[in-house]
Parts: C-alpha cells; sequence; structure tokens
C-alpha cells in the first residue's frame, strides 16, 4: 500500500509538473530504500553503496535536499513502473501456456535455426516467460547431441533470438527507457530498428553449418490446446502501438509515461473483449505480490542510489574531465558510438545492470552526439542493453539459462560476447551507410 501510494503522488507530481510534490515523494521513499537494501542481494547492495558513498560528502556541502530527493524520486518511479511494464506480458492470460514446438527436421543445424525462429516469434507476444519452455524442450529433445553442442544451440538460438526480437518492441523497457533519455520518437527509430533486428536475424540463420552429418528423431511436441491466434496478438501490438501514439499526442505525455500508464489499462481492456478477467486479475495480483515482496527491492536500491549517483556528477567537473578525452572525436562521431557497446559489456561483465550503463553513459556521451546524432544515439542505446542479455554472467536471462543447461555462466558469455560484438558492429555499419 505504501508503496502505491507514493507511485500515485509521483504520477500526480509528473501531470502537474510540481517539484514539491516530486521532493516529497522523494522525502517518503527514503523508508522504503532502507527497507530495500536489507532485503536485496549482495550483488545490488554492494552497486547501491558504491553509488552512495561515492558522493555523499559533495551532496552535504553543494546541494540542496529536496532537490537532490526530487531527482532520486524519479529513477525510483521509473524502477517501480518498469518492473510492473515487464511482467504485465509475461503473466497475461490470453496467451497459452503450451505452444506448439515442432522441430521435424533430423539435422541439428536445421534445428537451430527452427529454435532461433521459434523463439524469435513467441517473444514479442510472451516476452520472457518463452525462454524456460523453449530451452527445457530443446534440452530435453536434444539429448543425442554432446552435452557441449546441446549447451551451445541452446544459448546461442533462444538468447540471441530473445535479444533481436525486443530490438523494436515498444513495450521493452531498455526501449522505453533509451526513448525516455534521448526524446526520440519511437516511430522514427522503427525503421531502422526493424532493419537492424532482420539483418542481424538473417545472419545467424546463413552461418555456417558447425553441425554437420548429425542425425535426430523426428520431435513433435506441446501442441497447443487453447491458445489465440497469432493474429489476435498481432493486432494487439499494432493497437497498443497506436493507442501510445495518439493518447501522448493528446495529453503531451513522454513515450516512456504514457507506456507505463497505458500496459495496465491496455491489458485489462484486450482481456475483458476475450472474457479473461478473472484469471487475468488473479495473475496479476499473484505478479505484483510477489515482485512487493522480494523482486522489486534490488532495482529500488539501484535506481534509487543512481539518482543520487547522477544528479551529483552533473553538477561536479569529474563529468567535463571524462568528456574531454571523448571530445577529440567528435569528427569521428561512429568511433563514439561504438564506444557505447563496449562500455555497456564491460559494465556487464561486473554486474552493471544495462539500465544503469545507460544512464551512466549517457550522462557522458549525450552532450557530445545529442546534438547532432540523436537517432543514432538512441539507436545505439538499445541494441548495446539488449545485446547484455546475451552474455551479462550476473543477467537473469544468462542465469536462468545456465540453470537449465547446467553450464557456468561465464561459458555462455564466452558463447554470445562474438554475437554481441558482431551486432553492434553491424549497429554502426547501418548506422554509417544510412547516415
Amino acid at each position: 500500500m505504501y508503496y502505491a501510494i507514493i507511485l500515485i503522488i509521483v504520477f500526480i507530481g509528473l501531470a502537474l509538473e510540481s517539484s514539491l510534490l516530486l521532493s516529497l515523494c522523494g522525502i517518503l521513499s527514503l523508508p522504503m530504500l532502507v527497507y530495500s537494501f536489507y532485503q536485496s542481494n549482495r550483488l545490488f547492495k554492494g552497486m547501491g553503496l558504491a553509488f552512495f558513498t561515492w558522493w555523499s560528502g559533495v551532496i552535504t556541502v553543494q546541494h540542496d535536499f529536496f532537490q537532490i530527493t526530487a531527482i532520486v524520486f524519479k529513477f525510483n518511479a521509473c524502477c517501480i513502473c518498469s518492473h510492473r511494464t515487464a511482467h504485465a506480458s509475461s503473466n497475461n492470460p490470453l496467451l497459452p501456456q503450451r505452444e506448439r514446438l515442432a522441430f521435424y527436421t533430423c539435422n541439428p543445424y536445421s534445428k537451430r535455426k527452427r529454435a532461433l525462429l521459434t523463439t524469435y516469434g513467441f517473444v514479442p507476444f510472451m516476452n520472457f516467460s518463452i525462454l524456460p519452455l523453449l530451452q527445457n524442450t530443446l534440452n530435453d529433445h536434444l539429448s543425442e547431441l554432446p552435452i557441449k553442442t546441446r549447451n551451445r544451440i541452446i544459448s546461442k538460438s533462444t538468447l540471441r533470438a530473445y535479444a533481436l526480437a525486443l530490438v523494436w518492441m515498444p513495450m521493452e523497457i531498455m526501449v522505453v527507457t533509451a526513448i525516455g533519455l534521448t526524446g526520440e520518437s519511437y516511430f522514427s527509430l522503427l525503421p531502422y530498428l526493424l532493419l537492424l533486428s532482420v539483418t542481424m536475424t538473417i545472419i545467424e540463420l546463413i552461418r555456417p553449418r558447425v553441425l554437420k552429418g548429425t542425425s535426430l528423431n523426428h520431435i513433435n511436441t506441446y501442441t497447443s490446446e487453447h491458445g489465440r491466434s497469432k493474429g489476435s496478438l498481432i493486432t494487439a501490438v499494432v493497437v497498443f502501438l497506436l493507442l501510445v501514439t495518439l493518447i501522448g499526442e493528446w495529453l503531451q505525455l513522454s513515450f516512456l509515461l504514457t507506456v507505463i500508464l497505458l500496459i495496465p489499462l491496455f491489458s485489462f481492456t484486450w482481456t475483458l473483449l476475450f472474457g479473461q478477467v478473472k484469471p487475468f486479475i488473479e495473475n496479476g495480483k499473484k505478479a505484483l505480490k510477489q515482485q512487493l515482496s522480494m523482486g522489486i527491492h534490488p532495482f529500488l536500491v539501484l535506481f534509487m542510489s543512481l539518482g543520487w549517483f547522477t544528479g551529483i556528477l552533473n553538477q561536479t567537473e569529474l563529468l567535463t574531465i571524462v568528456q574531454e578525452p571523448l571530445r577529440a572525436f567528435e569528427e569521428h562521431p561512429f568511433v563514439l558510438l561504438l564506444l557505447i557497446p563496449l562500455s555497456f559489456y564491460s559494465l556487464a561483465l561486473i554486474g552493471i545492470h544495462p539500465i544503469a550503463s545507460m544512464v551512466l553513459v549517457h550522462e557522458i556521451v549525450a552532450p557530445i552526439l545529442q546534438p547532432d546524432m540523436p537517432i543514432e544515439l538512441t539507436i545505439m542505446y538499445i541494441v548495446s542493453a539488449l545485446a547484455t542479455f546475451t552474455m551479462s554472467p550476473y543477467g537473469i536471462v544468462v542465469t536462468m539459462t545456465a540453470r537449465h543447461t547446467n553450464q557456468n555462466p561465464y561459458r555462455i558469455m564466452l558463447t554470445n560476447l562474438p554475437f554481441a560484438l558482431l551486432f553492434a558492429v553491424i549497429a554502426v555499419g547501418l548506422l554509417i551507410l544510412i547516415a
């Protein structure tokens, strides 16, 4: 209830553009921070302490407390809403619980392609929830292959397709956050994001065969019993995009805030049309209770400490010192664009969340690149953040895959790091050609 009250107040503050209400929310969020800190794991505790302690001496001298709490709570609100956004699609009762995973080929190479395409096809509608089903199915039915080969197929096909499918999805929090930072229109980015997604998918499909000559039995499992047609799901995505655009223009809301506000209402309305309101409410309550009890606390610590850190960083000379050597590349901006994913990947290796990486990198490179290359900058944020889903050893997607396949997360990182690097190079290359 305490979370809900603060969330309502911050929405009112944003709608009225009231700094007083946002400052009040910042003060009220401090008890949440203390409680969430004790509920978080050691990784997020460490990051939170690092962000807070590095600048605790500076804030007491240079800044007004109410100003800082307002800055902090913007990240706090983003954290709460993004978690609700992320789980809205994964708990939608319209989505079938068991989908058809048909692998009729005897060739493992073709099976990897089918797994990649199957993942790509369902991720826009089922998001994270499709991965365990796909990975467990592949793990069961690739048992005739050596363990290393089987794990490599699963790690490559499912994780890479997952990242590629989310690149252009307006409900994906990485896309929403990048747009929120740069202020670009989603529809101005959509053609580039689709081109990148399709290009990388084709590259993955035509890669040289590394498993030639191995045979498997025909497989046909998990027939669909109660799933809605793909046509209705595609219609839902299209209608959602139109509503985001129209409502955002009508109410003059940012893309981020429009998506956050619209997803619960849209999901409820869509389930109402299909007569699935009761299971939707039950699943929604269960998911929200689970997130409020445990899942949201690490992100509260991360984003509140990150808000503190970036708010102070903007007022110090350190930011200027870091930016100074980068300005040498102002005449070669694509070098800076290539440095963005390298920064994301480096931070991911030590457990930094991609949204935190995005905010930190934005503080440094935005003054240099955003005036002339806002679209390119936004695209590189999205590509870099989603590529970390395939290779971050501390990320939830990689750790879940490691658990399902009984392998070390760092092995998955090594398997997919070439893909992440290639994704970045292809993105920069396409932006150069388009420019």
